[in-house]
């Protein structure tokens, strides 16, 4: 395993508290309040700016303009911990007393909350309370658009990443057999990720002849001929970075319907990859997979992509609302997902590289219907 501290390194480390200063002072910001939560979708922002991988609910990073951040943890043990392995200046105790104690003590007449989407709501109404005399704005945006491009180094624990999900496939399509539990395989798939040093997985699945996606909690079925079989895993490797990787399967000859469904859903995909480039909105890459989803008589199910990188969903989001343009050294999940009309649907995924030339695929997973 890695040890903590070296995840990233300084000098990474030093660029991202660079740019988010730099983001700040355009905001006339004078301290971000920064908070995550254990949860793969949630500890990103605390992450970035600290490399603090297991965030309880509720610890903070208070990030002045200028000087040292300081991490408040839940408990002394812990702020310990950050100092010993991350190099922080950390102290105990994390209620919004606690923050409110730290914001004055560095400056505190505009404060950002990265974010409101992390902060627990108990704690936010005693923050407002606590610093009556401040201007509290949510400035979670400041480390969206920070994070939308990936540094090279970022980008070395994305290629591992995208390497383990091409592992998770290749495993998962030996062991997906007749009479086989879902939970079963997904399960060996995670110890043997976990064995090759991933620190978190995250699976969608389904076994049926109209598939609906859900998580393991409900993955009780078993694989039977006639099957179609969706297969969706999001692997943090080494160094927290996620990569998705999405296919269908059938246990037997797919149906026309299948075929036609998936044939429609690698249509969506390579519409979408033709836009993969930078100064492309991906609103417009959203309004192209469902105008070529639609466009051959079927619909659309489930979103269709966004970036990932310390979170599953990072932005840019592809929908219609997401304005942000596309930019070299951004990562892209595209996963157009096709309903049938019998009921169900199918699905394809990858990770993309946008570059200048357009976009890379970082899995090397073949994308034709798999049939068992």
């Amino acid at each position: 395993m890695i040890a903590a501290r070296d995840r990233i390194s300084q000098a990474e480390l030093r660029r991202r508290h660079d740019l988010v200063r730099t983001k700040m002072k355009e905001r006339g910001l004078d301290v971000l309040l920064v908070s995550g939560v254990r949860f793969v979708a949630a500890a990103g922002y605390l992450r970035y700016l600290t490399n603090w991988a297991e965030p309880f609910g509720g610890e903070i990073l208070v990030f002045p303009a200028k000087g040292e951040p300081r991490f408040l943890a839940r408990t002394a043990e812990r702020s310990l911990l950050v100092k010993q392995f991350l190099g922080l200046q950390a102290t105990a105790g994390s209620t919004a007393a606690h923050a409110a104690a730290a914001v004055k003590e560095m400056g505190w007449a505009r404060v950002g909350l990265c974010s409101v989407k992390t902060m627990f709501a108990e704690f936010y109404l005693q923050l407002t309370a606590a610093l009556p005399g401040a201007t509290l704005v949510e400035a979670g945006d400041i480390l969206d658009e920070a994070r939308m491009i990936k540094s090279e180094e970022e980008l070395g624990w994305v290629r591992q990443s995208a390497h383990l999900t091409d592992v998770a496939f290749e495993a998962f399509s030996k062991l997906v057999r007749p009479g086989r539990c879902e939970a079963d395989v997904f399960i060996e798939i995670d110890h043997l990720l976990r064995q090759l040093g991933a620190e978190n997985t995250y699976f969608m699945m389904a076994a049926d002849p109209h598939p609906v996606a859900k998580f393991l909690d409900l993955a009780a079925d078993t694989y039977e001929p006639g099957d179609v079989v969706l297969f969706n895993a999001e692997v943090a490797g080494p160094g927290g970075y996620f990569t998705q990787l999405e296919r269908t399967l059938c246990m037997g000859p797919p149906t026309a319907e299948v075929e036609a469904a998936y044939g429609v859903c690698l249509k969506a995909e390579n519409t979408a990859l033709a836009l993969l480039r930078p100064g492309v909105k991906a609103s417009e890459v959203f309004r192209a997979i469902v105008s070529a989803i639609e466009g051959a008589g079927h619909r659309m199910g489930l979103h269709p992509g966004h970036s990932q990188g310390l979170d599953i969903f990072e932005r840019p989001l592809i929908d219609d609302k997401e304005e942000a343009e596309l930019a070299a050294g951004m990562i892209i999940v595209i996963h157009p997902h096709v309903l049938m009309p019998s009921g169900g649907g199918v699905w394809i995924g990858n990770t993309f590289l946008i570059t200048s030339e357009g976009p890379r695929p970082l899995q090397e997973s073949a994308r034709a219907l798999t049939i068992i």
